[in-house]
């Protein structure tokens, strides 16, 4: 369809040019924006049929969340059930996903990271305890960024129990031109994020938890 409305458009653009009539280019002017509309459409549906296939992908992986990167190339789901946590990522929207699990007690941090600055940080030694992720802050608040008006770029970087890649970040978003802070775009986004980075937070908790248990029981036994 857009080759036909590429033609049409060089060819009334050729009979304005060669005999000046207004209507030849009004006919022209016409056919460019149906032109724009139409790739637009195209892509929308292109768009569209790539997160359904990559939904197809992902429903084979049991899980009962999980969150899809924008360009379909990095997802990370949660299966409370067997206690998995997963990390699938691929080259191009055609291959098939590189699947890693890691189990809720193989988690070691999590943090929100504002244009590659982190937030917010829970790890198993505490808020304030031991960090992989950043060794030089102390406190992690969201006060900190209040004076941020332009966000450029929102991910979760997450410490799992894997010499080969320790630190796996999922971005939510990232745009060199940036998103207005106060926007209602940007909003959904951050509560998208921040509602992963609690989920995460409780699994860590819940380590940690288990791991206080055996060491007071084994006290208690000595």
């Amino acid at each position: 369809m857009t080759l036909i409305i590429c033609v049409l458009e060089i060819v009334y653009l050729f009979l304005w040019m060669g005999s000046g009539n207004k209507l030849f280019f009004f006919i022209a002017l016409g056919i460019f924006l149906w032109w724009i509309y139409e790739m637009r459409r195209e892509a929308r549906l292109r768009q569209e049929k790539i997160e359904q296939e990559t939904i197809q992908k992902l429903e084979k992986i049991p899980h009962n969340r999980r969150a899809v990167s924008d360009d379909c190339l990095s997802a990370i789901l949660l299966d409370e059930l067997s206690k998995t946590f997963y990390y699938l990522e691929r080259d191009d929207v055609e291959s098939n996903f590189k699947k890693k699990s890691y189990s809720f007690d193989e988690i070691y941090e999590c943090a929100i990271a504002v244009n590659d600055s982190i937030c917010s940080l829970i790890s198993k030694g505490g808020t304030h305890g031991w960090s992989i992720i950043n060794y030089d802050a102390q406190i992690y608040n969201e006060e900190d960024f209040k004076e941020e008006d332009t966000i450029h770029k929102l991910s979760l970087k997450i410490i799992v129990d894997d010499l080969s890649k320790p630190l796996i970040e999922f971005v939510f978003f990232e745009d060199k031109k940036g998103m207005e802070k106060d926007s209602e775009e940007y909003e959904e986004i951050w509560q998208e994020c921040k509602n992963w980075h609690q989920k995460i937070s409780v699994t860590i908790k819940r380590g940690s938890r288990e791991i206080e248990k055996i060491a007071v029981n084994n006290w208690a036994h000595n």
